[in-house]
């Protein structure tokens, strides 16, 4: 697992898109390399055939930027505070850290939490937006037949048509608004979002 490739793309830009084939464990573990060096996803797709795409952006809390600058410029000294759990593959006993980020000696590298514990995309909620389709398009159903049936009888005026006519399309561009909104994935804020 050497997450080198995508290092070298989190160098500080606000927002970085981050193309991959990795699924899983294995793609959560890139969430955790981006979390490092300081940035959070904002949003997810899957790619056309395989893969999928992570839109990333440069986390603001002081603590990510800490991390991040402790990624690019490790002190490793038994003395140096660090904001990133690390382990030397020196020590007598102790395997080498799976990956050696860009800058660090090759005995040197973060230790990735447990799977459990790993950064994950949040599922996306889609089910206020299809509901309030769903009753945008019944508002919209009997408008429609109650126009129908005014037409024939010549019930209402022109002004009742134009003023149904008017609400029943702002509910349904709302509908289709909330719809299309719910498909982005949630995040918190900042602060909420600074830890694995």
């Amino acid at each position: 697992m050497d997450y080198t490739w995508l290092a070298d793309r989190l160098d500080g830009r606000p927002r970085v898109v981050v193309s991959t084939t990795s699924t899983g464990t294995e793609f959560r573990r890139e969430l955790w390399v981006a979390y490092l060096y300081g940035y959070r996803p904002v949003e997810h797709r899957p790619a056309v055939g395989s893969g999928s795409w992570t839109v990333l952006v440069r986390d603001a809390a002081p603590t990510a930027r800490r991390r991040a600058e402790f990624m690019r410029n490790p002190d490793l000294g038994p003395e140096a505070a660090s904001p990133v759990e690390w382990a030397d593959g020196r020590a007598a006993g102790r395997l080498a850290p799976p990956w050696a980020p860009p800058g660090w000696p090759a005995w040197a590298g973060p230790v990735p939490p447990p799977d459990d514990l790993l950064p994950q995309i949040p599922p996306r909620d889609r089910r206020a937006g299809r509901r309030t389709l769903w009753l945008a398009s019944g508002v919209i159903t009997a408008w429609m037949t109650n126009a129908v049936r005014w037409a024939w009888s010549g019930t209402p005026g022109t002004a009742e048509l134009v003023v149904s006519g008017f609400l029943g399309t702002l509910v349904l561009l709302g509908g289709a608004v909330v719809a299309l909104r719910s498909r982005r994935p949630r995040w918190g804020r900042e602060e909420e979002q600074s830890g694995p």
